[in-house]
Order: structure tokens, then C-alpha cells, then sequence
């Protein structure tokens, strides 16, 4: 077992990663499922609203229904790029409204908001008094030049959540984290005291290691130049395909949204795929959207074309007509 609050250095560094807060802004959790749990817990009660983006990783949206909240969902919008739409957001918060939650970089869109569009978000939780929690787990896995700007610091009542799994490629060691005000961590503490207590001290002494900015800056140099290489292979991949598949250049994130013509349910097709051809994919269902399936591009180049060699297979087995 691992110290309770976790290493006053593992909880420093992590701090090192925002601005304008300390190690005593941070509290560790076992992945930041338990950090979106323990957050959900603390903000929502029987009977309030919750406003969350879609598609979306879909995890707050079931803590809040089982607290007894109601979710309303605001769509993102296919343009040039996929786009929260903030009118919908506007006129979907009102005094009821908790919290808002925010995925940033957007699971499973990869896009990101610039800052004209956070300070709106930021302006419309203010408003009605709404917590802003923000799903930052995707944050470093940029596939250009610019680094997303954490929501942390904009607003009082904003809850970042956080981990290793996916822009430091530690999945394995189980630490996520929240940062937010003092006041709400030692809250959050007290709850965690009844989930999980701690990490193991194994994990925290290697995510301490990891988190080293030496390995910090190797960990995301390499992240980038395996993403941007296996977008490369499935951008080609695609374009025999374009009559039937379709996706947006993803701005961050390990994955590529494709939205698809078939007249079939993703769940199906993904579990259809994953009993023949051996090849997994995440159905649109997933994330609160059919008609869609999201490709990971986070594998070891070589074992990255073969899963899609194995799913042109499935495709053409299921969609003759259409593949072949």
C-alpha cells in the first residue's frame, strides 16, 4: 500500500505540469476513472442537471445518472474540424445545471478547443455557478506544434482530471489524478478513503520516475512521432474507401474517428470484426454516436498495418459490395 495522499515529490510533479498550483492541489487516484468518479460524487446530487459533451468518453455521464442527476448532452458539430457547439451549450445550462463536463483534447475526435471557445465555456459555467469538470487526459499527445492549454486557472471551480494511461504511455501503473482547489481535494481525500485508499507505492515511485521532465519530454517526443507515422499509414489506408468511410484529421489524441455508410449498428460491427477477423475497434455507441467507429493509433507501427489488413478483410467479408 501505497502513502494515502501519495509522495509530496509525486504530487509536486504533477503540479510542475499546470500553472499557478502546488502538491497540495493534487490528489492521486488509481487511473482518472476514479478521479472522474470521486469528482462526479462530490458535485452531484439527486435531482440536479449535468451538461456533458458528445460524442464523449462515457464515464461521468453514469455516476451522474446514478447519483439521480439528469444529463443533458451537447453535441460537437462536424465542420472543418469538430466543434462544440456553444449556443446549444448556452441554452442547455440553466440554475439547475452542476456541472459541465469537458473532454479536452476530445475523446474520440481528437479535437481541441482553442481559447476563445474555453473562455466561452468558461463564461457560461460562470454564469449559472457550474462546476467545469475537464477530462485533460489527452493533453501532450498533440500531432502539431501547439500544446492544448489546461482549463486549470480560468475559473475557481474548475476540476481537471488526469493521468498516465495515455500521453505517458503508463496505462499499467494506475495513477490518475484531480487538481482543483485545496478545499475540494481534502473532500475528494475523505471520499477516497472509502474506494480505493491509495495507489500501491510501486506505482507511485515509478510515476515519480515518470514523471521527471527529462522522461517527460522523451515520453512525448516519442508519442508524436509514432502517432503522426501511423496517421500517415491510415490516412493512405482510407482513401480506397473514401466512398464509404470518412473521418477529420484528428488535432490530438491516439485515435481516428470514422463515421461509416453501412447500414449496420457499430456495436455489431465492431463485435462482428472482433469474432472473425481477431481486430478490435471501439463502436460509435460507445461515446453516445452510431454510425461511427474509432481506430487507435497509439500501436507499434508493424502491429498497427496489419489491424488494418485484418480489418479490410472484415470489411470486404461483411461488405462485399462495398469493399471488394
Amino acid at each position: 500500500m501505497g502513502i494515502h495522499k501519495a509522495p509530496p515529490l509525486l504530487r509536486q510533479r504533477i503540479s510542475n505540469l499546470y500553472e499557478g498550483v502546488d502538491e497540495n492541489n493534487v490528489l492521486v487516484t488509481s487511473g482518472s476513472s476514479e478521479a472522474i468518479f470521486l469528482s462526479a460524487v462530490l458535485t452531484v446530487s439527486k435531482g440536479d442537471r449535468v451538461v456533458m459533451m458528445t460524442p464523449n468518453y462515457l464515464s461521468f455521464n453514469g455516476v451522474a445518472e446514478a447519483l439521480g442527476a439528469e444529463v443533458d448532452y451537447v453535441p460537437l458539430l462536424k465542420k472543418e474540424k469538430w466543434e462544440w457547439d456553444l449556443d446549444c451549450l448556452d441554452e442547455a445550462v440553466s440554475d439547475k445545471t452542476k456541472v459541465i463536463s469537458v473532454c479536452n483534447p476530445n475523446n474520440p475526435t481528437g479535437s481541441v478547443l482553442n481559447l476563445e471557445q474555453m473562455l466561452k465555456i468558461v463564461e457560461i459555467a460562470s454564469r449559472v455557478g457550474a462546476y467545469l469538470l475537464v477530462d485533460e487526459v489527452y493533453i501532450g499527445s498533440e500531432l502539431g506544434s501547439n500544446h492544448t492549454k489546461s482549463f486549470l486557472g480560468m475559473y475557481e471551480k474548475t476540476i481537471v482530471t488526469s493521468g498516465l494511461s495515455k500521453s505517458y504511455a503508463h496505462p499499467g501503473l494506475r495513477i490518475g489524478w484531480i487538481i482543483s482547489g485545496k478545499r475540494f481535494i481534502e473532500e475528494a481525500w475523505a471520499i477516497k478513503d472509502y474506494t480505493t485508499i491509495a495507489s500501491s507505492s510501486l506505482s507511485q515511485h515509478i510515476a515519480t520516475k515518470v514523471l521527471e521532465p527529462e522522461t517527460i519530454t522523451k515520453l512525448r517526443s516519442r508519442t508524436k512521432v509514432l502517432l503522426n507515422k501511423n496517421l500517415e499509414t491510415f490516412s493512405k489506408w482510407i482513401l480506397p474507401y473514401s466512398n464509404h468511410l470518412s473521418f477529420l484529421k484528428p488535432e490530438a489524441g491516439g485515435f481516428a474517428f470514422v463515421k461509416y455508410d453501412m447500414d449496420i449498428n457499430s456495436t455489431d460491427l465492431v463485435h462482428d470484426l472482433r469474432k472473425n477477423e481477431g481486430v478490435f475497434i471501439v463502436p460509435g455507441d460507445s461515446f453516445g454516436i452510431d454510425k461511427y467507429f474509432r481506430i487507435g493509433l497509439g500501436h507499434e507501427s508493424i502491429g498497427f498495418s496489419k489491424g488494418l489488413d485484418l480489418l479490410s478483410e472484415g470489411l470486404t467479408r461483411v461488405f462485399p459490395e462495398k469493399f471488394t
